[in-house]
């Protein structure tokens, strides 16, 4: 019997290895700049594009990430009623903070604009789009895609330009847009764009800069070389006033008329459940379709995920949960509930969040006395996350007329860790040193928001204390 050879010795610390450069290189060579490189080229490689906040600290810490993921698709489910939109809401809101803008497709009609106000949404950073039909949601969210990579494919062009880098034109293509009622044969766009797109010789320009400036040269559109060369998407209505506009930009001079490309945008359909297929707008009442929103739904999410992640596009897809109903007077297995869209969304998601509605808040003396509550305990579960550990379980205090409020979520889980102490309707820091010379007892959470309110220097010491007790 042959004796069999000793396996190669496991190499001491981090090196390279250089087979696997050698296959994503001959890969490059026969496929273009781009599609190929091994993952210690770039930090971003692999990893969302970046993340916008939730405005829910609780949220943050179920999560344990910096907030939703950009260039991914998410999912807030559960029962009507246990916060989902105002969830979706606050991280518009967060978005729009970060200098984002928000989308909103509001198939349900059910939006209340003096309560989105109240949550910090800018009306003037958030587009409304119709999506009567699941389709034609598709359809539109296409549409806005496509723009916001044809503008900024132009913007890190004309960046490069600037630099004196020389490059290829970029490749156009054709974008038709349809009537989604007119099914002929010979029908007529509605609408024709000639958009621009960022192809594998941009990506080979941009990473022989990178090179050149000392970077990881792997031909992505990154941060380091994002702020490097600073592109612009310029809105003027003539070639005088982009040039103005973009002199002032480079000069560091506001103008409405010059702003940063790849802003962060969230596109949030509220609700899936809620979108009717074309196929069941047609035909009467009695007509039965089954699983023809699945269906379009899982076929749309895979033409759309590489385009929503190549742009930094949040996807957050808010669905209901309904119960099931026994088969034949038989007792039910498993599951009890499940969400509307079928398997294409638990697939393509990479965040799924659950809400529940477990409790009521009442001001004090409030309950028993026949005062409605002030607000509800919501429940989060997180049953799919592939940026952390998933199944993690997290309350916060939803405040009618407010949204989500940090002081409750952080007044009940310090109480639950010893760190603040209540008896007789009050409570305290067991450490004086949290307040310092301020050192008092307060009355619940109410208290403590007014008192976070007030000094936001202890409001961000306890939320750090907060989020690292996850």
């Amino acid at each position: 019997m042959s004796k069999q050879a000793p396996p190669p010795p496991k190499p001491k610390g981090p090196r390279r290895d250089l087979l696997a450069r050698t296959l994503a290189t001959h890969i490059r060579t026969a496929h273009g700049a781009g599609s190929a490189l091994t993952l210690d080229v770039s930090d971003e490689m692999g990893s969302p594009r970046g993340f916008v906040g939730t405005n829910n600290v609780a949220l943050s810490r179920a999560l344990g990430t910096p907030g939703i993921p950009l260039g991914r698709v998410t999912e807030i489910s559960g029962w009507p009623g246990a916060g989902k939109s105002t969830m979706l809401d606050q991280i518009f809101a967060a978005c729009q903070a970060d200098g984002g803008i928000g989308v909103l497709a509001d198939t349900e009609r059910g939006r209340n604009r003096a309560y989105m106000a109240s949550l910090a949404v800018q009306p003037e950073s958030l587009v409304w789009i119709d999506g009567r039909t699941v389709e034609l949601m598709f359809d539109e969210i296409e549409t806005l895609a496509r723009t916001v990579a044809n503008l900024n494919a132009t913007a890190w062009a004309e960046a490069l330009a600037r630099q004196g880098v020389k490059m290829p034109g970029l490749p156009t293509y054709k974008y038709l847009v349809f009537d989604p009622n007119d099914s002929s044969k010979n029908r007529k766009p509605l609408a024709s764009y000639e958009f621009a797109q960022w192809g594998r010789a941009q990506a080979a320009v941009l990473m022989d800069w990178q090179r050149s400036e000392g970077m990881k040269p792997s031909g992505i559109r990154d941060h380091a070389s994002r702020e490097a060369l600073n592109p612009v998407i310029l809105h003027g209505q003539s070639p005088g006033e982009n040039k103005e506009a973009l002199s002032d930009w480079l000069s560091g001079r506001d103008t409405e008329l010059a702003q940063a490309a790849d802003r962060p945008i969230v596109i949030g359909w509220d609700s899936v459940a809620g979108t009717a297929t074309e196929a069941e707008l047609e035909g009467s009442a009695r007509d039965v379709h089954p699983a023809t929103a699945a269906r379009v739904i899982r076929r749309n999410l895979r033409r759309l995920i590489q385009l929503i992640d190549d742009e930094a596009i949040a996807m957050v897809l808010v669905n209901q949960r309904y119960e099931k109903l026994p088969i034949g007077g038989r007792p039910m297995w498993g599951k009890q509930s499940e969400t509307y869209g079928g398997g294409g969304i638990k697939y393509h998601t990479t965040i799924r969040i659950e809400v529940d509605k477990c409790g009521d808040i009442y001001e004090k003396g409030g309950r028993g006395s026949g005062i409605p509550p002030v607000g509800q305990e919501v429940m989060i579960k997180i049953p799919k996350n592939k940026l952390n550990d998933p199944f993690r379980v997290e309350k916060f205090g939803l405040i009618f007329g407010k949204g989500a409020d940090d002081s409750w979520a952080i007044f009940d889980d310090l109480k639950d860790r010893g760190i603040i102490r209540v008896g007789g309707g009050w409570a305290r820091f067991t450490d004086s040193n949290l307040l310092g010379d301020d050192d008092r007892s307060f009355r619940g959470w109410t208290e403590l928001r007014e008192i976070l309110d007030d000094n936001p220097k202890l409001a961000k010491t306890l939320t750090e204390i907060y989020l690292e007790g996850r």
